[in-house]
């Protein structure tokens, strides 16, 4: 398991390098750059190649690239971003206080946990009533849940709020994480509910992705398993049908899901954004979108290289705990 672990270590490094050539390459090869949207202003060219020069941005992009890896490997230098307004280093504005990355691992690390436990029991449920109409039930709700987008779903929650709950709050354009009234207010247990209160519906849309693929994939494998040779052994020892499921069929069907878990992530990452934009959460991926329209290419690689290192932890959270449920699974 070690030998496994530390050849998979060297692999998210080569990853993690890969990975920042191609988004580094993708933004310098669109059309223009951090400073193209000066000319609308009037700027003469002189100052404008000036300001390139100054910031590097008139050389070839390998080199701009391999100047920014330097810093980083060598120094944890992750440049400056090219906004003459917030001209700070990128650094500080992926990991410092107001990136968000606090509450973007807050929402998508809560959306999975909730996902996966009201995921499972309903999936078994759905097995366990085939072709009755609490599994049609379910399978329109997950069919749902995988193809509406998630925006949509953002939107129609705020039609909601602005037609039953308060229109004041959809008329304002936010949502947000508290209610005004307890902004600026000491930690309690009435703001805890308003925290909790203003999460749940970035649950739904970051999460409703997720449990839909847990509960359509878990309810075909439990369905396969129902047919195997060692559930009818249980079977006749005289364990009830639960037991039988919970303890033989559960751990066997799962492991396909556990395999997928790394799939799965891209889902809550694009979710966090979305809900990010439709409901004005100050997650990570403000500052992901921000980067993104301005062309900030330090702070947009920083960021890119962010969600492949939450991507490739969780494909070997995946393998790992594939390989602790699964005694026939072992990592030489």
């Amino acid at each position: 398991m070690i030998v496994y672990l530390l050849r998979r270590a060297l692999g998210i490094v080569i990853v993690l390098l890969l990975c920042a050539f191609f988004s580094f390459g993708l933004v310098s090869l669109a059309p223009g750059d951090f400073y193209t949207p000066l000319l609308l202003t009037g700027i003469d060219a002189d100052s404008l190649e000036a300001l390139r020069v100054m910031r590097g941005v008139d050389k070839p992009w390998v080199v701009q690239f391999w100047i920014w890896l330097e810093g980083v490997i060598t120094r944890g230098d992750f440049g400056v971003s090219f906004s003459p307004f917030n001209s700070r280093p990128a650094s500080e504005i992926l990991f410092g206080e107001g990136s968000g990355i606090g509450w973007t691992l807050i929402i998508t690390g809560s959306s999975m946990i909730l996902a996966w436990l009201v995921g499972i029991p309903v999936a078994i449920l759905s097995a366990l009533r085939r072709r009755t109409w609490a599994d049609t039930l379910i399978a329109g709700i997950t069919y749902l849940g995988i193809s509406i987008p998630g925006y949509i779903l953002g939107w129609c929650f705020l039609w909601f709020i602005y037609r039953f709950v308060n229109p004041l709050l959809f008329g304002s354009g936010t949502w947000g994480l508290l209610d005004l009234a307890y902004q600026r207010t000491p930690f309690s247990f009435a703001k805890l509910l308003n925290y909790l209160w203003h999460l749940w519906p970035a649950w739904i849309i970051v999460g409703a992705p997720m449990f839909a693929m847990i509960v359509r994939n878990l309810r075909s494998t439990l369905l396969d398993t129902f047919s195997a040779h060692y559930l009818a052994t249980a079977r006749a020892k005289g364990l009830s049908e639960l037991r039988t499921i919970l303890k033989h069929a559960l751990p066997n069907a799962l492991n396909p899901l556990v395999s997928m878990f790394g799939i799965m992530l891209p889902t809550l990452l694009a979710g966090s954004i979305i809900a990010t934009q439709v409901l004005g959460l100050p997650t990570f991926g403000r500052v992901f979108l921000t980067a993104m329209q301005r062309q900030d290419q330090h702070v947009l690689t920083g960021a890119f290289l962010l969600y492949c290192i939450f991507l490739l932890i969780g494909n070997v959270i995946a393998d790992v705990s594939l390989a602790a449920i699964d005694p026939r699974i072992r990592h030489e």
